[in-house]
């Protein structure tokens, strides 16, 4: 089963991308949206060692031509961010979140969005956004962010 994680403290520069415990580079955006409903989202764009860019569907396509690289952070530094986990195999009933190695119960949505800006626009900005809505022992519902 696929595993993708991200890890990070919320801002684009510091932010590590995982796919299969591999560090990928030149990843441009990921967009994550799963929810109880079915709904399940989950792409990532990234540019491959051919200089092309890919989009691809996270847990069901074969990243070809993914650019890897050593890790960024030390133990020491990965230490101070969040580590968020999901298994999958493309379906939601067959979909593990784990936050920092702890398996998260009760999800009812897991949003996120992260958009590194383009390298050639001067007014281009980056995007990150992640959220994730739990369903509490009353039945109330909590949103939270991720990193």
């Amino acid at each position: 089963m696929p595993e993708f994680s991200i890890e990070s403290n919320g801002r684009i520069e510091k932010t590590a991308v995982y796919y299969n415990g591999d560090q990928l580079r030149g990843v441009r955006e990921i967009m994550l949206n799963l929810d109880e409903n079915g709904t399940f989202d989950a792409v990532v764009q990234y540019q491959g060692t051919d200089e092309q860019l890919y989009t691809k569907q996270i847990f069901v396509d074969l990243l070809d031509n993914v650019q890897t690289m050593e890790p960024t952070f030390t133990e020491e530094e990965a230490a101070q961010l969040r580590l968020i986990t999901i298994r999958s195999d493309g379906d939601i009933n067959n979909t593990f979140v784990y936050i920092n190695d702890e398996e998260q119960g009760g999800i009812v949505s897991l949003f996120l969005h992260m958009k590194a800006p383009a390298q050639t626009s001067q007014g281009s900005r980056p995007e990150f956004k992640a959220e994730i809505t739990y369903r509490n022992d009353d039945d109330s519902l909590s949103t939270e962010g991720v990193f």
